[in-house]
């Protein structure tokens, strides 16, 4: 969910930290009293936001080289980019969302720290707890309502693109001791999706079904919450660190309302499609490039408009090089635009190049921008109605706009992924095909 997304997508955040160790109560009275081995095993995550508690699983793993560590969203298992523990202090790098989270131990079985990462507006800090994992295995049938199904979803005060919202969610059918049952969702708007969500589905003394579901992954710090009406309706709110807001929700079968994925191909446009698509960025060596370069000259091309902050632009992004190789023979140029959350250019260009192995990207990036207001307007005022990143445009080889994709349906959605790969293919198809 990157896109209009501008203002629903938690931004960039780098780390430091530093914190007191407390006395008794839980915590230790000194340092020597620290535990001299790593605290490896499984560690339950909590960030608050204004639609309740956003949970995930922190992995700590011991290896001949050293810590690995693992972030936890149910079955989405995300690497961080090192581990590392100083017998005080256990840090945790997300390198691609120049993001860290530290934590120091006040108890054999909890944690407390920090995650920090750039953001537009700054350096954010967050507070995040762990605690020892314990597992609540599900023993006893569920006889509640379920969420599960395909829903769509009305957010009140959201960007236009994205007031409706496809979600799906699963529901087990066994409960814990507790009475909770698990469920795991994925929410769709027109810009993207937002990774695996995960939480339960209960029923309070007074019958009343109650859900929460949320998803922490370096970028999106997301919790929904709500309630299962008597009617079968939906009702809750959702949101972040910072802003929530209320929703209602209602199953596919049971609306009228199209898919709003269906914007995807017609969100963004161009103002006048005869002309040549314009674009410009600096490459890693600072030198400026743009679509008068004689390596495009006649070439099909895809150009991407891009951000190393967002996750569906990370989804997307081993799509593109498989499109690269596969038709590089045939003539296809691929460009990455990078619009990034800071006018540094020393720091940006560092991220693109994280960017740029971490998926063995081939084909130029180039640093177009920032994710300032105006910015858009400015740098690619062609474009019409730009909402989503990434944004995807397929231009022929005369370089006039064939198509324009807004947003990217990553691996969580299951058929819309491969709706996606395949559709993208068949516009590379179509634009290699394309007379001179």
């Amino acid at each position: 969910m990157c896109g209009m997304v501008l203002a629903r997508t938690n931004r960039r955040l780098a780390l430091t930290v530093a914190f007191c160790i407390g006395i008794l109560g839980g915590r230790f009275s000194s340092a020597s009293q620290y535990p001299s081995q790593a605290p490896t095993g499984l560690w339950d995550g909590s960030i608050q936001s204004r639609a309740g508690e956003v949970s995930f699983i922190v992995e700590v793993k011991s290896q001949a080289n050293g810590l690995e560590a693992l972030l936890v969203n149910a079955t989405d298992r995300q690497p961080f980019s090192s581990a590392g523990w100083d017998g005080q202090t256990l840090t945790l790098r997300l390198d691609y969302y120049d993001g860290e989270l530290a934590l120091h131990m006040v108890s054999p079985q909890r944690m407390e720290g920090e995650y920090s990462r750039q953001t537009a507006k700054g350096i954010a800090h967050i507070p995040v707890t762990l605690v020892l994992h314990q597992d609540s295995p599900a023993t006893k049938p569920w006889t509640g309502p379920t969420l599960g199904g395909d829903w769509l979803l009305h957010e009140a005060g959201a960007d236009v693109a994205e007031k409706n919202t496809l979600a799906n969610f699963q529901q087990k059918k066994t409960a814990a001791a507790d009475g909770n049952v698990a469920v795991i969702g994925i929410l769709e708007p027109v810009s993207g999706d937002s990774g695996l969500l995960h939480g339960r589905v209960s029923t309070d003394s007074k019958g009343l079904t109650h859900f929460h579901l949320s998803r922490f992954d370096g970028i999106h710090i997301l919790a929904i919450d709500g309630e299962i009406a008597q009617d079968g309706t939906l009702h809750g709110q959702i949101g972040g660190l910072k802003t929530a807001s209320p929703f209602t929700a209602a199953r596919i079968e049971d609306t009228a309302s199209s898919s709003p994925n269906a914007l995807a191909g017609n969100l963004t446009k161009v103002k006048i499609p005869q002309e040549r698509f314009r674009f410009s960025g600096i490459d890693r060596t600072g030198k400026k490039i743009d679509q008068t370069s004689a390596d495009f000259e006649g070439k099909p091309m895809i150009v991407d408009i891009f951000g190393t902050w967002c996750p569906n632009c990370h989804d997307e992004a081993p799509l593109l090089e498989q499109l690269y190789r596969k038709y590089q023979a045939q003539g296809l140029v691929i460009v990455g635009l990078a619009y990034e959350y800071v006018d540094d250019t020393a720091r940006d260009l560092h991220q693109i190049a994280i960017y740029r192995e971490k998926f063995s990207i081939s084909f130029p990036l180039l640093l177009a921008g920032s994710t300032d207001e105006g910015q858009m307007e400015k740098t690619l005022p062609q474009l019409v109605n730009f909402g989503a990143y990434p944004t995807t445009v397929f231009l022929d080889r005369n370089g006039r706009v064939h198509a324009i994709h807004a947003g990217f349906a990553g691996p969580s959605t299951g058929n819309e992924y491969q709706k996606v790969q395949d559709l993208m293919d068949q516009l590379t198809r179509e634009i290699v095909d394309s007379p001179q």
